[in-house]
Parts: C-alpha cells; sequence; structure tokens
C-alpha cells in the first residue's frame, strides 16, 4: 500500500488535545487560566506595565465566580450521572457571558427585565459595559497566550507528518481540526516548502496585497501542497471584512477585536464559507474514508458527533480510532455509553441527535498525541497503512 491509497481512504479530525504537546490548552485548561488572570490584573508584567483593565479586576473576579456557580448549578440538575460530573470549560463559560451581553435580543424583554440583581449591579457600576470588557479580555488572552504555538515543541511535535510531507511520494492528506491555533500553520506553513494549504490566497484589494479565502485552491492540481487544513470552527487569524464582505487571513491582530471563531455559542456552524465548505468536505470525506483517526478530541460537540455517528452507521467496514492519553472512558463499552449521555443532554438549539454507536468499530489508543505521531507516522507510516488493512478486512455487522 503507498500513501496515496492510505490517505485517499483515512482522515483525521483534531482537536485541543492534538495542540498540547505544543504548550497550547484544553478548552477546561483555558478555563483555569482565565481564573488566574483575573487574579493578577492588579500586579505589573516583568516591564513594569499594567494591564489597562485593572481596574476591572475585582468585577471580572466576581462575574467569573458568578457564571461558574450558575453552570456548575445548571449541570447538577440534570438527570444524569455524566452531566454531574462534567468539566466546565471555556467555551461553556463564553456562551453564557454573550447570552448576558445579549440578552435582549435572545428573549423579549419583559420576560428578563427583572434579570439577576448582580448583573444589574455591575451594569450601573461600569457604564461601558463590564460584560464586553470581560468578553474582549478573554478573547485578547485566547490570542496571545492560551493558543500560542512552543515552536520548539511543535517541531519536535510534527517531524513524523514533516517526514512524510517532504517524501517523493504524491498524496493528500486530509486534517479537518476544531481548534484556532496556528500550529499546523506555523510549522508546515514555509513559503518556500508549500507543503500545506488552508483555502487563502493573494489577492490585491484597493492596493493593497492580502489572502483572502477561495475553495478552489484546494482543488488546484498543480499545487504542491499534500495537507490539505480544514478549520471547522474558524482560526485566531481569520478576520471578516466588512468593508468588502469577504473572509480573509490576517498576520497581526487588532486588539479588542475578536477574530472570526466560533467560539463560546451553542450554534457551532455559521451559514456562509470557509464554514460551509469546510463542514461539506467533511460530511463528504467522512462518506467515502475507510478509517477516521479522532486525536485529542472531548466529544461534547454534538453537531460534530451526529456526523461521526451517522457515518459509523452508514459502513459495515468503516472504523474509528480514538487517540487519546485521558479518555472519558475505560473502554469502548463505556465510551458508547457516555457519548449517548453527551448526545441526550438537551440544550436550546437541540432538535435531533444521532445516539448509538457500534463499540466494536471503536477503537481507543490511549496515547498523546506526539506519541501516536511517533509511532504510526514514522517508517513510511507503517503502522497506519497496518490499521487501514486491519479496518478493510472487517465485516461489521451494525
Amino acid at each position: 500500500m503507498n500513501l496515496k491509497e492510505l490517505f485517499n481512504k483515512t482522515i483525521f479530525l483534531i482537536g485541543a488535545g492534538a495542540s498540547m504537546d505544543a504548550d497550547c490548552l484544553s478548552s477546561s485548561g483555558m478555563l483555569k487560566r482565565l481564573k488566574e488572570a483575573t487574579s493578577i490584573l492588579d500586579k505589573p508584567d516583568e516591564n513594569g506595565n499594567y494591564s489597562k483593565y485593572k481596574d476591572y479586576q475585582l468585577y471580572f473576579k466576581e462575574i467569573y465566580d458568578f457564571i461558574v456557580a450558575s453552570l456548575n448549578y445548571q449541570f447538577s440538575m440534570k438527570d444524569s450521572e455524566y452531566a454531574l460530573h462534567q468539566n466546565i470549560n471555556v467555551e461553556d463559560f463564553v456562551m453564557v457571558l454573550k447570552q448576558i451581553i445579549d440578552r435582549e435580543y435572545i428573549v423579549p424583554y419583559p420576560l428578563v427585565g427583572n434579570w439577576n440583581d448582580k448583573i444589574m449591579k455591575w451594569e450601573l457600576i461600569n457604564s461601558d459595559n463590564i460584560f464586553t470588557e470581560f468578553l474582549e479580555f478573554i478573547v485578547g488572552l485566547l490570542k496571545n497566550e492560551w493558543t500560542r504555538v512552543n515552536q520548539r515543541k511543535a517541531k519536535i511535535l510534527l517531524t513524523p507528518i514533516r517526514e512524510l510531507l517532504i517524501s517523493s511520494e504524491a498524496f493528500k492528506m486530509k486534517f479537518f481540526s476544531l481548534n484556532y491555533d496556528l500550529l499546523l500553520e506555523e510549522t508546515f506553513g514555509s513559503t518556500t516548502e508549500n507543503i500545506i494549504e488552508t483555502g487563502f490566497t493573494s489577492k490585491n484589494i484597493a492596493s493593497e496585497k492580502i489572502r483572502v479565502w477561495n475553495e478552489d485552491v484546494f482543488s488546484d492540481n498543480n499545487s504542491k501542497a499534500k495537507l490539505h487544513l480544514y478549520k471547522l470552527h474558524g482560526s485566531i487569524n481569520w478576520e471578516y471584512d466588512t468593508d468588502y464582505e469577504l473572509v480573509k487571513e490576517k498576520s497581526t491582530f487588532q486588539d479588542g477585536k475578536e477574530p472570526l471563531i466560533i467560539f463560546g455559542s451553542a450554534n457551532k456552524m455559521l451559514s456562509f464559507d470557509p464554514f460551509l465548505f469546510f463542514l461539506s468536505e467533511f460530511r463528504r470525506n467522512l462518506s467515502y474514508s475507510s478509517l477516521i483517526i479522532v486525536i485529542g478530541y472531548s466529544f461534547h460537540d454534538k453537531y460534530i458527533n451526529n456526523l461521526l455517528i451517522q457515518q459509523l452507521q452508514q459502513s459495515t467496514t468503516r472504523r474509528m480510532l480514538i487517540v487519546d492519553p485521558n479518555p472519558m472512558s475505560k473502554d469502548e463499552q463505556e465510551f458508547v455509553k457516555k457519548l449517548e449521555t453527551i448526545q441526550t443532554i438537551r440544550t436550546v438549539n437541540d432538535l435531533i441527535n444521532f445516539r448509538k454507536a457500534n463499540p466494536e468499530k471503536i477503537t481507543i489508543i490511549k496515547k498523546t498525541a506526539k506519541r501516536f505521531f511517533q509511532d504510526y507516522f514514522s517508517q513510511n507510516a507503517k503502522e497506519l497503512k497496518q490499521l487501514l488493512k486491519e479496518s478493510s478486512k472487517e465485516d461489521i455487522i451494525f
């Protein structure tokens, strides 16, 4: 089996765990860092400078405790042992914060006019909208700290993949990412190598050369790129240009401006490209893949879970490999039970969710992303090829 045959039948879905070996944080890790950050706003940095949010420290700490307590209470009301012990993460936190900011647009005002007295008090104290300031503070941490890639560790982490990408064999490797960080772009984005494709090309607009979204680059037969990256939830270097109504990549970020990401939102899809295109490509590639390799994903996104479960149901030979050093379950039987619980828990946007997966079509590998890449991508992807061969021999009845 050559690499082209391997990657024609294998796709990768990566979550935060795939970037942690390069010092990026998980969603729960981000929430922990947020608590720490709100406690040191009154202290100068190493250069003696104070944060512009210094005067908000007390209020940010109070709001943090208020939202976390509210989320804990909400989870305690769920009729599920798993929900009771579910870890709150920064996405949950930001979703609540955004709902507070936009509450008059979510529910008719007469029904929310008497919102919690603490919320009213914070808004009266701070006429500039303390909640919007807090969201801006969080987005700044996300862009500048939480998703910051350690280049030395990233190089070590991705060396086995690089060795394949610079080989003489012709193939296309497809990574679908739920992350906002720039791990793959910064590691493989050399303009001299051209081994990664993200969907953006240079264009002159109003005498300025910028990189804009262009889906045609993925079908360019002359492209040297062997790694196609599809960022399903956006990226910290994406921006929506309101003047020209287009999506572009940015090399620098304006303070206070939120990147084009699906962050802290119950609705995990936006109705324009690149989001729609990437989702369509994810579904299309799932439909003809034999091996789905999921690395560092917590399975808390029911939208993504629906696609995975449905595609596992529709093929007798399709298998899913879950790579996680600390999976949410000890074995495949327990995993599918917990996955069903996640899919069953109702939220405001849920109508129907697929729930049942066959444990015989799932394999859990308790490895870090770093160890998995080393073990399965080395020796010309010898172990990956073996996984695909084993998957092709299976005849599993769902």
